[in-house]
């Protein structure tokens, strides 16, 4: 039995080796894998001399050899060859098959390379696969070593703040390829951490998770940047880093406001000031501190004007736009309540409001009458007291015109008294008699002048008396006629004018003449005055 089990064992082993020699003879496997990074042998048989072995590579990535250029077909020969003995046959990889060279060089991804191999008595054909495998052998990059992004203040957390793009990695295997990032920080006062975020481990997208309020981050005095570090890595543990610098943009998003100290956001701004009273000008002491404002963006100018109030306290004051400087344009004479508004120069045109008290000496401690103000009180007082004055000056004016109307009246009256108006006619013919009289009478004595000079007497300078009737030469209706001027005539002292004045006796008795000028007749009770005379000889008429 003994015997018999053991020559059963050599059977079974002669039969063993037969067969791994008949296999031996052409093994060719249907696959076969590489690493890009390796080279070295992908086959070897042991195949006597005297048994046909051939290889030729068909296939190169699914695209058939023939269809391939000389020059794709020469590079990927370069990296296969065979090598026989008398009792073996190899193939081998000459050196690695690179892929990222490879698709540099040729422009095609060599992921395998199909061989077709023909083998022993019988020339058994069979096609092996090169197949290709890659290796990580580059990490991933960045475009760039630093980064530079703006973010508005005003972006709502969540919101995508920027896409990384740019990350490259020469490996190429795009199935297990797969990057992952993840954020640090860098420089701790200017920790973006707290703010930046990715959106996943394998998204390139940075969120923002955190409010970023430019003039609350100025206010607590620090600069409006901030820094975080991007790491990206590949399934191989292969990585690389970038530095991301994220400015905060301030926006036209707050008023202006008021500078004053000790006042924070949630006071109301307020100011006092004290003049004189009845005082007129610019109010300079302002407390608690002078009138400004500025805008919170600091992107825009700023200009100041009055609110216009129910009391008008308004219309009384001026307020430069430029600086703020307040005037009274009245004076000021009670306590006085002012809006100042502030606004900035922009489309928004956001504004903020301040309180003005104006108080003077005697009312510093009242306050101002609501809705009643004191001085478009006193505007209204001076309106008054100009209206009454042009008032008086109108009764005045006309009670001047009418006195003036009186006195022209009664000078009229006493020139015509009114039977002489109702008597014109009878007047004018009395002074036509009286006239006629009066040169009768002229006659007369000229008759009896003549006669008595004709007389021994006369010839002895001795006149006749004369009469008081004789020396009238006129009467008060005569006189009484229009006193119209005369043209001028010639002063011919012959005895034979009329002269408005009475008889001197002396005259005619006196041996040399003299006559008063007919100018000099109308001045009344003129005394004779000697320049006025005209002297005449004896016998003048004769």
């Amino acid at each position: 039995m003994r015997n018999r089990g053991i020559s059963k064992g050599c059977f079974l082993l002669c039969f063993a080796l037969l067969i791994s020699h008949a296999q031996g003879a052409c093994d060719v496997p249907n696959f076969v894998t590489i690493k890009e990074d390796a080279s070295g042998s992908i086959l070897n048989n042991s195949i006597p001399i005297e048994e046909t072995f051939t290889w030729n590579i068909i296939e190169v990535s699914g695209h058939p050899w023939s269809t391939l250029s000389i020059e794709i077909r020469a590079k990927i020969q370069e990296y296969f060859l065979s090598n026989r003995n008398n009792v073996s046959v190899s193939i081998f990889v000459t050196k690695p098959i690179d892929k990222e060279s490879l698709l540099d060089f040729i422009g095609l991804v060599v992921t395998n390379v199909k061989l077709r191999i023909s083998c022993g008595a019988t020339s058994t054909v069979t096609d092996m696969i090169v197949i290709v495998e890659s290796v990580n052998e580059f990490p991933p990059e960045f475009g760039k070593n630093y980064y530079h992004i703006n973010v508005n203040e005003s972006t709502a957390v969540g919101s995508l703040v920027y896409t990384i793009s740019d990350v490259t990695d020469r490996d190429i295997d795009e199935a297990d390829n797969s990057l992952t990032y993840t954020i640090s920080k860098d420089l701790q006062e200017f920790d973006g951490t707290p703010y930046f975020v990715m959106k996943t481990g394998t998204s390139p997208d940075i969120m923002l998770q955190e409010v970023v309020d430019y003039d609350a981050i100025v206010a607590s005095g620090k600069i409006p940047t901030f820094l975080i570090r991007v790491t990206v890595q590949d399934h191989g543990g292969r990585r690389d880093d970038a530095l991301f610098n994220f400015t905060i943009i301030n926006e036209d998003d707050l008023p202006p406001a008021f500078i004053i100290p000790n006042c924070d956001s949630g006071c109301t701004p307020s100011y006092t000031t004290i003049v004189p009273d009845g005082f007129r000008g610019a109010l300079t002491n302002v407390t608690p501190a002078a009138l400004k404002a500025v805008d919170q963006d600091k992107q825009h100018a700023v200009q100041y004007s009055l609110v216009r109030d129910s009391a008008g306290y308004h219309s009384a004051f001026r307020i430069d736009p430029n600086t703020g400087i307040i005037s009274a344009l009245s004076p000021v004479l009670s306590t006085v309540a002012l809006i100042v508004k502030v606004t900035e120069i922009s489309a928004l045109q956001r504004f903020a409001l301040a309180n003005m008290l104006v108080k003077t000496n005697s009312s510093s401690g009242s306050q101002p009458n609501v809705g009643r103000s004191v001085v478009k009180e006193t505007d209204d007082n001076m309106t008054i007291i100009v209206i009454v004055v042009a008032i008086v000056a109108v009764i005045i004016i006309g009670a001047l015109v009418l006195a003036l109307v009186i006195y022209c009246k009664r000078q009229r009256e006493k020139m015509v008294k009114p039977g002489d108006v109702s008597s014109s006619q009878s007047t004018s013919r009395d002074a036509l008699q009286n006239e006629k009289e009066l040169s009768n009478s002229r006659q007369e004595l000229l008759q009896s002048y003549a006669m008595f000079m004709t007389s021994s007497e006369g010839k002895g300078n001795a006149l006749p008396p004369i009469t008081t009737a004789d020396m009238m030469i006129g009467t008060d209706e005569f006189k009484k006629r229009s006193r119209k001027r005369r043209k001028k005539e010639q002063e011919i002292f012959d005895g034979t004018r009329k002269y408005d004045m009475e008889a001197d006796i002396d005259f005619f008795r006196q041996g040399t003449k003299s006559k008063i000028k007919r100018s000099t007749r109308s001045i009344k009770e003129q005394r004779l005055d000697p320049k006025y005379w005209i002297t005449v000889q004896n016998g003048y008429l004769e």
